[in-house]
Order: structure tokens, then sequence, then C-alpha cells
């Protein structure tokens, strides 16, 4: 049994768009069952306190998010007890804020607002009544991993009800839940809801969202912050070019986040121009679309949102697609529906592969953008020592110019199964018609909506959380555009599909994730699996065999962080924080600032990485 942490009828903090003080938008929340959280970002003290004077005489529960800096307001409250505030949720912008925050004030109930892992030691001395994960694919001050990874963490280390922020749409709400999350934290899904406080000009904005239209600024920095943004909003940019000069400047933080305060836009007011406004937006926002769907008031949308989770919860008993011999298992061959990713100059060893099949998953050799000759010698090995296996390629000529041979050697071994990260649906067909089973990569709705319109059946969703090159969608949000994109086929257009998620898939809590978002299509025989990578660095066998060195799984045990290479050029690459990895990230901040274009800091990158891993 979950317990219970806050006295609304259902398990969901609302937040209120930041700047805007509306308390009819925070009664339609409360009436909704949730407990809407006044977000007092941006806000002076009396603003504050004369937003909480007026809360105070209404007939509703509310919260309030506060910085564990403003003192003056902890002290106020103690002096001044509201009687229906039931939460206050403490943020901060840096650790070092948090490490010296303490409060007192007993007979208030709070919890921490959480970025990072790893703070066991702070929250037991600070003693909250819960916690708030907020993952990178939140709106405003976000963290370096995204909600599902910080998520694992505490829900394995930790014994307290955990809220999530970030990623929460109706299908994912499910799997959070199922993996034993105590509640989710909604704000920019609700935001085109009747009673949601914006300017029509900002509704119309977000009706026409699409899924990349929000960027972090802050990655160089201690603190980031995601926001709207298209390639033409320009006041992102500057602040972007601001970051990059501002890098090892003592107080970067605080100048940094001085630019946000003064160009922040209050979304209650009409715009002109709102793709040149400066406000907090997650990638999550693209979901406002499919809760509008379900009803245009605040009300009706959390109903059909926890209805949707009680049949999906309902129906993991009788349909867990993540089981033994499940119907995915029984189609590749083994014990278990599991995929193991293929990762470069890795899972290239016969031997490696075997052990991954006799202990019931199906492996992969990675034949990357490898030679001819050595990709040919791969899977001939592989056909002799392992029943049942696959072929991973790109598919991208450019970045694979052996791509002709690789597929050749496929047919020529009648290799069961092939992926393709970086393929076109043509590809897959080739391959399906000479008999192998062939996923594809889509990293996007776009590529996926195109992948079904060509007649593919069998994909690959992996976040932005999976190691080596990544795309930009985290697992929560790619996860969840993919399920709402096959929720809303023809139900005979499903049954022939295959669905397998990666990205982040590290603990038990991770498979019961995915068996709580997709027990109800698997209930309706659509074949559901996971693709694991990373964690088999960790294994006795991958040493054993020689598939790496025990000098590389040395290294991936001593640290405890990843960190993404190549994003300022568009080759974002998820690796281990080492000190190469780290003078990368150096170096392409350093060309951008000396102004350098974007074609030759490409180059530099592509020079300074090509061959690293084999190093």
């Amino acid at each position: 049994m979950i317990p219970r942490l806050v006295s609304s009828r259902l398990p969901v903090l609302a937040y209120h768009p930041p700047k805007v003080c509306d308390a009819a938008y925070m009664q339609a929340l409360d009436r909704a069952g949730v407990l809407p959280i006044l977000d007092s970002e941006f806000l002076t003290n009396t603003e504050i306190i004369q937003t909480l004077d007026r809360l105070s005489g209404m007939d509703l529960l509310f919260g309030l998010r506060l910085s564990v800096t403003n003192q003056a307001l902890v002290d106020y409250l103690d002096r001044n007890p509201v009687a229906n505030l039931e939460l206050i949720v403490f943020t901060y912008r840096t650790q070092d804020e948090l490490k010296s925050f303490t409060f007192d004030n007993r007979d208030d109930k709070f919890v921490l607002e959480i970025f990072d892992i790893k703070l066991d030691r702070e929250i037991e001395r600070i003693a909250p009544h819960g916690l708030i994960v907020k993952g990178m694919e939140a709106p405003g001050r976000v963290s370096r991993n995204s909600a599902f990874i910080i998520l694992q963490w505490y829900l394995e280390n930790l014994d307290l009800p955990v809220f999530v922020h970030g990623g929460v749409g109706r299908h994912t709400a499910a799997g959070l839940f199922a993996m034993g999350a105590h509640g989710v934290v909604l704000d920019n899904q609700l935001y085109l809801a009747a009673e949601a406080p914006l300017d029509a000009s900002y509704k119309d904005l977000l009706r026409g969202l699409e899924e990349k239209d929000s960027t972090i600024v802050g990655h160089s920095l201690r603190a980031s912050y995601r926001f709207f943004a298209k390639l033409g909003t320009r006041i992102v940019k500057t602040l972007r070019d601001q970051e990059i000069q501002l890098a090892g400047v003592d107080d970067a933080d605080e100048m940094l986040y001085r630019e946000i305060e003064k160009g922040f836009t209050r979304l209650d007011e009409n715009s002109e121009a709102p793709v040149q406004s400066l406000f907090y937006l997650g990638q999550d926002a693209v979901f406002a679309r499919h809760f509008a769907a379900m009803g245009s008031d605040v009300a009706t949308m959390i109903r059909e949102l926890f209805r949707h989770i009680g049949q999906q919860l309902a129906a993991v008993d009788e349909h867990d697609p993540l089981k033994a011999d499940a119907a995915l298992a029984q189609e590749h061959g083994t014990r278990y529906p599991v995929i193991q990713g293929p990762m470069a100059n890795v899972s290239d060893n016969a031997d490696f592969g075997a052990a991954v099949f006799a202990n019931g998953g199906l492996p992969f050799f990675a034949l990357g953008n490898l030679p001819a000759d050595l990709a040919d010698d791969i899977l001939k090995n592989g056909k002799k020592k392992v029943a049942r296996f696959g072929a991973g390629m790109i598919g991208i000529e450019a970045f694979n110019q052996t791509i002709a041979h690789h597929l050749a050697s496929v047919k020529k071994y009648a290799v069961p199964f092939a992926l393709f990260a970086g393929g076109i649906p043509s590809q897959v067909k080739e391959l399906e018609a000479s008999g192998t089973k062939t996923y594809l990569h889509t990293p996007s709705l776009s590529m996926l909506d195109n992948a079904i319109d060509k007649g593919c059946t069998r994909f690959i969703f992996e976040g932005s959380e999976a190691g080596g090159h990544v795309g930009e969608l985290s697992s929560l949000v790619l996860w969840e555009q993919a399920m709402e994109k096959m929720s809303r086929l023809p139900e005979d257009q499903r049954r022939d599909k295959t669905l397998i998620f990666a990205g982040g898939i590290g603990t038990r809590r991770a498979s019961q994730f995915v068996s709580g978002m997709t027990a109800g299509m698997a209930s309706q025989g659509v074949k559901i699996g996971i693709q694991v990578g990373t964690s088999y660095l960790f294994t006795q066998e991958i040493v054993d065999t020689g598939a790496i060195k025990k000098l590389y799984q040395d290294v991936v045990c001593e640290r405890d962080e990843t960190i993404l290479m190549g994003e300022t050029v568009g080759l974002a690459s998820r690796t281990v924080a080492t000190p190469f990895s780290e003078r990368m990230i150096e170096n392409e901040h350093r060309r951008m600032r000396e102004g350098q274009p974007l074609g030759e800091r490409k180059k530099a990158f592509e020079k300074d990485n090509i061959g690293s891993l084999l190093i």
C-alpha cells in the first residue's frame, strides 16, 4: 500500500504557471481532486503574502513552492500559519543552497524538489515528508538526468514517498505508479484546459507545438533551465550565448539567473509574438494536446487520466508483457522478452552473445560502421555459437559506408533478427523480404509516423538516457508519444506491431514501469519487450568472454554518472564521465566562445572523438 502524503482526493500535485496568480485556476484544480501548488518563483515576498492571504480565505487546500534560500518567508509562515496550506515544496538552485538548509516548522508538511541523485545524506538530515524528483523533461530548473533515472535511484535507496515531475502523460503515469511512485506532478500538460490562466496567444502556440520546441540553457553551469524555444526564438539564443561566455566565472549561475528573471514572460498577458517570449516549457508540453483530447476542463482531464491509469494497472496481472515466455520471448526463441542492445566494439563477441542467449536474452552483434570483412566474420562466428541472435546496423550511408555489405552479410548468413539505428523503412522491408525480422529505431514521432505509413511493424523507442549516440527526447517523453500514437491506431492495425522500449532501463523498477504502461496494449495482441545495453557492462561474463577489458569495467563501476558530449554540434553521445569526455565538452564550449562556425566545430569534435572507445 502506497502511503498517503497529501489530503487531496488524488495523488497529483498541479503547479500554477510561474509569475501568474489566478485563484480561480487553483479552485478548479482543487475541485478536480488534485493539490494546486502556487509557484512563488519570480514573485516578491509581498506578492506571495498577498496571494497567501487571498487563498487562505478560500475553501480549498493548496501548496506553496518556495526556494530554500527564502528564510524571510519561512519565518513569516512560522509566525502566521495558513490553515489550508497543505504542503510546502522546497526547491534549490545549486546543491550548496541545500547543504545549508534546515526547516524547523515541524507543524508544516513539506517535501524537497530534487534534481540530483545521491542526496540521501542531505535528505536524511533535513527529514522531509517526501520528495519530488524533477527530471530534465520538465519546465524550469531541471536536472541533468531524466525523471526516470532519478526516480529509480530514490525508490531503490530511500524509503520516502516520491512524486515525479517531468514526462508524465496518461500512459507513462500508469507506468510510474506501477514502479512505486507515490504520485505525479502536472503543469504544462494542463495548459490547454479552459480554466488555465494562459492568454489565447500562448494557448494557440501550444496547440501547434512540436516535440522539439523546448531546450535547456545552463548545461555548462551548475544549474540548468528548460524553456520554450524554436529555431527563431532570439531571447533563448542570447541566453545560451551568455552562458558560454560565463563559463568559469565565479558567480556565473547567479548572473545567468538574473538575466532569466529580467526577461521572463507572464503567460496570462497577450503577446503579438509569443514565439519570441521567454518562458519555461517542458519536453512534455506536447502532452497538452493529449490532455485536451480527454476533455476541455481540468476536472474531465484528471478524471479521464485516472480512468486510463486504472485500466492499465488492472491489466498487468493477466497480461504482463515482460514475464518469462511472453509473446515476444516466444517469437525471439528466448526465455525473456529482452534484447541485448548492440554496443559498438563491445557486443561483437560470439562467446558473450552465447552467454546472453543462455541466460534468456536475445543477443545483438554490433556491426556499426565496421569494414565488410570484420562484420562478415562477426556474423559467421555468431551463427556457429548462438542459436538465435540479431545484427545491429547503422543504416545511414553518411555514417556507415559499408551498409550495403552489411545487408549482404545479414542475408548471406540468414540472420534471424536485425535492427537499424538511423535506418529507413526501405532497408527494413528489404531484410524482412529475405526472412530477417527487422526493428527500426524511431527516436521521434515524425519518424514513427513515416515508418508506420511505409508498412514497418517492429519498432525500438530509445530515449536519450541510452548510451552512445542518442536522440533529444527522454524515454518518458518518447514512450508517451509512441504509446499515444499506437493507441490511436485502429485495433486491427495494432495487432501486428512489436514495441521495444530502451533507454534508462537499469533496475527491476524500470521493467515494472514498462509492464504498467503497456499491459493494456499487450492484452490486444501487441508484442512488448525491452532493450538493455549498459547494464551488461557490469556483468562477469562480459569480462570473462573478452568482450571488454577489466579496466573498462572498473572505470564504469567507479564513476556514478554519465554525460553528453557533442550536444553543441548535433552529435549528442552519452558516455561515462571521465577526464577525456569532460575535456571533449570543454573543447566544445571553448570553440563556441572563440566564434568558430558550426561546420568547423563539428569536424573538430569528430576528429577528437574517432576511435576513442577502442583506446
